[in-house]
């Protein structure tokens, strides 16, 4: 049978991960001081691009109220036809210090920008990067990344196993890991073995099977000892011990960390209506030049282009965040008034449905975004609760608010007698709260809040 080469036309639809795309996505997820860093390199790398307001005023300068309806807000945020800039020299020292000290994010995306891969897998590996916590752990699984990316991207699951693999691949070693079995292992994997090494071995084992016995040498003796020499495990045990559990620490930062909020929440007439925080509202603008000049250079054009596009990217975003900071607030009315026990419970679903949006969209807009009120400083997250089925006529009540229930029960307890599980779900059932007592039991330990043995045997010793 001979092999033929044919010539065959076919027409798909393909959605990728355009540029604009791509910063759209990355500037929707940034919190406030990551998009500081965002803008401070854009405005160093970008001709083009201008920033007109002061961050050194933001301390003294009065906050003004901007508008509530979208269309107005992203007017509000198209500053291309302000005033000049001060053109204070300090001004720009004063950013530029704070971007000195590089971070495990900016070290990870600068090896893999020396990696020869196409746009959509360093797309997704940046994704990656980005959901890493301080100490370089991947604490989202690829499932939940899988469900918070758009439909129309049709990103498979086995797209994102790779670019995990690529991100594990990066320095320091151990980056990506999904738990300190993982991190241990990823570690090991980079030690070179020109021989089969009885030791390194050992150490498999001893992360993959014995990882919570390691501070006990009695204890893997007992439970190796016939499968391997006591030195050998003795030196297996040193190997394990001196790889690092926390990889990404060394690029914490040891300072304090202050939030500016994104909104800010008032009471108008008896409403709670929230706002966005001017004071947190980057001001940018196109940079002012001779159209004929501008004409006569096409690098400069393109670098308008871009700036234009990096202008409405930032308009988007703060205009996404309050449009889901306001549907979040008009469904936690009496949680502003009444305090935690009237939270209501809320899904990501639901604001989707209310605002038009993504479920990712809602993810991306509510993470690392916080809500100054007169409670205090929350992150829009904090406002999601599932729901807990009440009995008969009663109303579901959110996690939340069981929770603060739970915490009032406790505290207004006999000392000498505290309250049992069992009790507290009792008491929560007559107020027409279906809780079980494994449910209070986990609710309470979530509170920090010790068994009801331990509360009396403190009670007796504080007496005594």
């Amino acid at each position: 049978m001979l092999a033929r080469q044919i010539l065959d036309l076919r027409q798909q639809q393909k959605l990728a991960l355009t540029p604009q795309l791509q910063q759209s996505i990355k500037l929707l997820q940034l919190s406030g001081a990551e998009l500081d860093q965002e803008i401070l390199q854009a405005l160093l790398d970008n001709p083009m691009l201008e920033r007109v307001d002061d961050p050194l005023e933001y301390g003294i300068k009065e906050a003004e109220p901007l508008s509530q309806s979208e269309p107005e807000v992203l007017s509000v945020l198209d500053f291309t036809n302000l005033g000049a800039s001060s053109g204070a020299e300090d001004d720009l020292d004063w950013l530029q210090n704070m971007a000195q000290s590089e971070g495990l994010s900016a070290y990870l995306e600068r090896q893999l920008a020396a990696k020869h891969i196409d746009q959509r897998e360093r797309a997704l590996a940046q994704l990656i990067i980005a959901e890493l916590d301080d100490n370089a752990y991947l604490e989202t699984s690829l499932e939940e990344l899988l469900l918070y990316l758009p439909d129309e991207l049709e990103v498979e699951l086995s797209e994102l196993e790779e670019a995990l693999y690529l991100v594990q691949s990066l320095d320091p070693a151990g980056v990506g890991a999904r738990d300190l079995a993982e991190c241990l292992t990823l570690q090991l994997q980079r030690v070179q073995a020109k021989h089969v090494d009885p030791i390194l071995a050992c150490a498999y084992v001893l992360i993959q099977e014995h990882l919570n016995s390691l501070s006990s040498m009695h204890k893997l003796k007992h439970a190796l000892g016939t499968r391997y020499g006591a030195n050998v495990l003795q030196a297996a045990h040193k190997r394990v011990l001196a790889l690092d559990p926390k990889p990404g620490r060394a690029w914490t930062q040891n300072t304090a960390d202050f939030i500016t909020p994104d909104v800010l929440l008032r009471e108008v007439s008896g409403r709670w209506q929230v706002r966005l925080n001017p004071w947190a509202v980057p001001r940018l603008r196109l940079a002012q030049m001779d159209e004929h000049a501008l004409l006569q250079s096409p690098s400069l054009q393109q670098a308008r282009q871009k700036a234009s596009g990096f202008i409405r990217g930032v308009s988007q975003r703060f205009a996404t965040v309050l449009r889901v900071a306001n549907a979040i607030v008009e469904r936690q009315q009496a949680f502003f008034s009444e305090g935690q026990t009237a939270m209501q419970p809320l899904q990501l679903r639901d604001i989707a449905l209310a605002t038009e949006l993504h479920e990712s969209t809602v993810s991306r807009a509510t993470r690392l975004k916080y809500m100054q009120t007169p409670l205090g400083m929350f992150e829009l997250k904090y406002f999601f609760s599932t729901a807990v089925a009440g009995f008969g006529a009663q109303a579901p009540l959110s996690a939340l608010a069981i929770r603060a229930h739970i915490v009032r029960l406790i505290q207004s307890e006999p000392a000498h007698k505290p309250y049992s599980d069992q009790r507290l779900s009792d008491m929560l059932c007559r107020q027409g709260i279906d809780v079980a007592r494994r449910t209070v039991a986990k609710y309470r330990e979530l509170e920090g809040i010790e068994s009801a043995v331990q509360r009396r045997m403190r009670a007796h010793l504080g007496h005594s």
